[in-house]
């Protein structure tokens, strides 16, 4: 390949890049995580102050995946972030770089490595699939946790837990994606949360998204989610979410079956859904059954409590699947019919006793008349 010459046409202005970045750090990060990266050196030449959701919509990005990278540049000592007095955020600094000898070999930068003859590794066959073994039963859900209680922090306990990088990144993302910063009674409970309840970084990432998506941007409510995360044995991001997309795809379908038009459900809307799913153990076929049944029995005020009336009624006679709810309407309709043909014939017999007990009633009387007059004569 023929050699090529860089160079520029106007007099633009330039930011300097440190070669360990390009050499070390650039190699491994994500795209993403290395244009907020440049995009932050640029701001050095910047007076003003920025915020988080500026940077976000510059790459068209969301809050939290400037957030992500940030925390990605501190766990690489690439950034530090500076609290003031108050443990609120106050700036981002810059780190000096240095090589990072574990990565790469000493002599070895990211110039010698475009001399260096790519080697295909040849791809080799999977190994054959072991016969498909037949899944055992899945065992019963694990008994709920007992949750500790909230102990009483010192502002001592506080300022040694701002020391500790992954708290900070937390208390960063909370004041981002909350869009407010946090009181003693937030730090309270980010604390309890991290310290008590003992959230991994990533599981607690996720629960201020899950949180912000769903417009509740506050640590009170915050911290009733975590608590029933942990009472349900949830410690990882993976079952955090996966309970969250059944709950969103619920809500939705509820909401399209009831022509409801509000994008996020209400507090106690959710309190029946967990009563549901988590105490009754309902599937979500079965509540969306209970859902049709509710607006068939009542379609012009069907709500989360009607719905919940039927629920419950199903759990106390035992009925927990489709088949269930197909065999128990089938007994109540049975039996409503029965009623009915009951009732109907009740009717044809007490209208008769009523006919004859009225045509006597004219009998006797115009024999009583009768009577009198042959009396009078």
């Amino acid at each position: 390949m023929n050699k090529i010459t860089i160079s520029t046409e106007n007099s633009e202005t330039y930011s300097s890049i440190s070669n360990f970045f390009i050499d070390y750090y650039m190699t491994d990060a994500n795209g993403e995580f290395v244009k907020v990266y440049l995009y932050l050196i640029r701001l050095l030449g910047k007076e003003s102050q920025i915020s988080v959701a500026e940077i976000a919509d510059h790459f068209s990005l969301t809050e939290n995946d400037i957030c992500r990278a940030i925390k990605y540049w501190i766990s690489k000592n690439v950034l530090r972030l500076n609290y003031d007095g108050r443990g609120r955020l106050s700036g981002i600094v810059l780190l000096p770089l240095s090589p990072q000898t574990d990565l790469f070999k000493v002599d070895t930068d990211a110039v010698s490595i475009l001399h260096e003859t790519a080697q295909v590794t040849p791809i080799k066959a999977a190994p054959k699939a072991a016969p498909t073994v037949k899944e055992a039963p899945a065992a019963a859900a694990p008994a709920k946790r007992e949750v500790p209680a909230k102990p009483k922090f010192t502002a001592e306990a506080m300022e040694d837990l701002m020391t500790d990088e992954d708290f900070q990144s937390i208390v960063y993302q909370v004041e981002t994606l909350f869009a407010k910063q946090i009181s003693a009674r937030d730090a309270d409970t980010l604390q309890y949360i991290y310290d008590t309840l003992h959230f991994s970084v990533d599981l607690f990432e996720y629960l201020i998204e899950y949180c912000t998506s769903i417009g509740k941007k506050n640590c009170r409510y915050m911290e009733s989610v975590a608590i029933a995360w942990y009472e349900d044995n949830i410690t990882t991001r993976a079952q955090a979410k996966e309970r969250c997309d059944r709950t969103n795809a619920l809500i939705r379908d509820l909401y399209r079956m009831l022509d409801v038009k509000r994008s996020r459900p209400l507090n106690l809307e959710m309190d029946f859904i967990n009563h549901w799913t988590k105490e009754l153990l309902f599937t979500d076929d079965v509540i969306k059954a209970a859902c049709e049944k509710a607006i068939i029995t009542r379609p012009s005020s069907v709500n989360f409590p009607y719905i919940n009336g039927i629920l419950e009624d199903w759990h106390k006679k035992n009925v927990h699947t489709l088949k269930d709810v197909e065999k128990e309407s089938k007994d109540f309709a049975e039996k409503k019919a029965i009623e009915k043909a009951a009732r109907s014939k009740g009717a044809v017999i007490s209208n008769i006793d009523d006919f004859k007990q009225t045509n006597m009633a004219k009998e006797l009387s115009e024999m009583e008349e009768l009577f009198l007059k042959e009396v009078n004569n």
